[in-house]
């Protein structure tokens, strides 16, 4: 393998025609005088040829404003930055009108995979012109973007093999007499439309399902999935986060809806489609969510979203991925008849009888950052918000009756709501050598709320991975701090014959509980006892000796 220009001499000499002899010396001097520049140029009425079965490589960016003849069998690899097509350039295959065979393949690739790369593509999707790829695969895992101004066309195979595309606002069109052929698409690898389009062309009723896979941004796979069941038609499918009441303006549906705007356009009028459309379930609004078994596609028709006689759950997993199911995913489906040009669409329930649920806790903890430092550092994960003001955090030292609240933490979702996970984190000085209990105070914008469980610290010189107090026990009550790896959910009560006295199961979650709290039974005499920690296998963990006074 070497790099263009520097074509072996297999390459040179299998192309016949004295014109690509002529152009390939003339790319070579060209190409010559800017490897300074780590740019090889194609200039206007250059041609060249590869012969089938050949490979090479371009190491710099790459100007293109002549003549590539690319052959099936033919690869070029490009490791650098930046390609660029002139409005007038060709890349052809061997077929009489350059676009019937299946031409070579231009592999986007990145030696390090540490920043884009770029295509100035040269076609203009409006006016249907300019040059295309043959065959183009992706394999540079921060992906390709496209440059401002220019679409991108594929007219044979694209294949996402590593690394998304970014359209940016432009347009990436797929096919010539087909539809195309978009391979190894997920959620880790699809099209990022960013107000861009992806295009498919001359779909007919023999394709069933042709598949967009676009999305947003990186996080959020949303493909759409269309069948034509009528005349051959190109389509061109984008998608959005948000959905208004009257398409751009208007409240946003976000509580309703799945919070995108999936718009399809055809070249055919009066068209027949059967859509399927993908939404991620964290994107599920709080009371989509809550009556999601009444959910629908809807279409904008004039003034408002249309209400579909046949409801139904979304169907999850969702198979609109070459990989496994996607089970974090979701997907409705709807025949639609006598499309427009131009044509919107969402994901809506019909009713809402049913109240969403509130704001979850998801995770929570409160630990010292080390033995002896003075910082206690609380950090909380809420799953989802439902009109949360935020979180009253609430501390008691061990001995006190009472919680007190030492601060506010308002919510940091829009208006109290968000659809996925979103952490918190603070800091407390605590540099005395006493266990402290935490905990979360949850408030919504109604008034209500809820508590978090409670989170035990330890004092800041203690390095007890299990403490008892009291410890001789007196009163009825014991508190335990647990900061061992191994999770328990039970705890026993066992006196010196090993007889269990009384054994209490604790429920999840497991993972980042600390604190436990055992009722002494009424009536039970002093004495000497052992407290049993029981892992999730039933295996015991730890044995503490506990003395229980008079």
């Amino acid at each position: 393998m070497s790099s263009l220009p520097a074509i072996n001499h297999q390459t040179y000499s299998s192309i016949r025609h004295k014109k690509y002899i002529l152009s390939l010396l003339i790319f070579l001097i060209v190409s010559l005088q800017l490897r300074g520049q780590s740019a090889t140029w194609l200039h206007p009425n250059t041609q060249i040829g590869l012969f089938a079965a050949d490979t090479i490589s371009i190491f710099g960016d790459m100007i293109n404003e002549g003549n590539i003849l690319s052959p099936t069998g033919t690869v070029i690899n490009f490791y650098g930055l930046r390609w660029k097509n002139g409005a007038q350039a060709i890349i052809r295959d061997e077929s009489t009108d350059g676009f019937s065979a299946a031409g070579g393949l231009f592999r986007f690739m990145q030696t390090r995979s540490s920043s884009l790369q770029y295509i100035s593509g040269g076609f203009s999707a409006a006016m249907n012109t300019g040059p295309s790829f043959p065959n183009l695969s992706v394999e540079n895992i921060p992906g390709i973007a496209l440059e401002d101004f220019s679409d991108l066309k594929v007219v044979n195979m694209l294949d996402l093999r590593r690394g998304h595309v970014f359209l940016h606002g432009w347009n990436l069109i797929m096919g010539q007499h087909t539809p195309g052929d978009i391979r190894n698409y997920s959620p880790r690898n699809f099209i990022v439309t960013g107000g861009g389009f992806l295009y498919r062309n001359n779909i007919s009723i023999n394709d069933q399902k042709v598949v967009f896979p676009v999305g947003t941004k990186p996080e959020s796979f949303t493909p759409a999935a269309a069948e034509n069941r009528g005349a051959a038609a190109s389509i061109r499918i984008g998608v959005k986060d948000s959905v208004y009441q009257q398409l751009t303006t208007g409240p946003n549906l976000y509580l309703t809806s799945v919070n995108k705007t999936w718009q399809m356009d055809v070249s055919q009028p009066d068209a027949t489609i059967a859509l399927s459309l993908v939404h991620g379930l964290p994107d599920e609004g709080p009371v989509f969510e809550a009556n999601r078994n009444t959910s629908y596609l809807a279409r904008f028709i004039d003034t408002g979203w249309d209400v579909a006689a046949r409801r139904s759950a979304p169907v999850s997993p969702s198979i609109f991925t070459t990989g496994a199911p996607d089970n974090q995913a979701a997907y409705g489906t709807r025949l639609f008849q006598h499309l427009h040009t131009s044509n919107y669409f969402t994901s809506l329930v019909a009713e809402t009888v049913n109240s969403p649920g509130k704001t979850t806790l998801q995770f929570f903890e409160a630990f010292r950052k080390a033995v002896g430092n003075d910082s206690v550092v609380l950090q909380w994960i809420t799953g989802r918000e439902y009109f949360c003001a935020g979180f009253t955090i609430e501390r008691k030292y061990a001995g006190s009756s009472n919680f007190d609240s030492i601060g506010f933490v308002r919510s940091s979702a829009p208006g109290g709501i968000s659809f996925f996970p979103t952490g918190y984190r603070i800091t407390d000085y605590q540099p005395q050598d006493r266990f402290i209990f935490y905990r979360l105070k949850v408030q919504m914008t109604d008034g209500t709320f809820f508590y978090s469980p409670i989170r035990l610290v330890r004092g800041k010189y203690s390095e007890d991975i299990i403490t008892v107090w009291p410890n001789p026990v007196q009163g009825r009550v014991i508190h335990i701090y647990y900061g061992a790896a191994m999770h328990v959910k039970a705890i026993s009560l066992i006196d010196v014959p090993g007889r269990r006295i009384q054994s209490q199961q604790y429920l999840q979650p497991m993972q980042t509980r600390n604190y436990y709290q055992m009722n002494i039974p009424a009536g039970l005499a002093s004495g000497t006892y052992f407290l049993q920690f029981i892992g999730e296998d039933n295996q015991i963990l730890y044995v503490v000796k506990i003395v229980l006074a008079e």
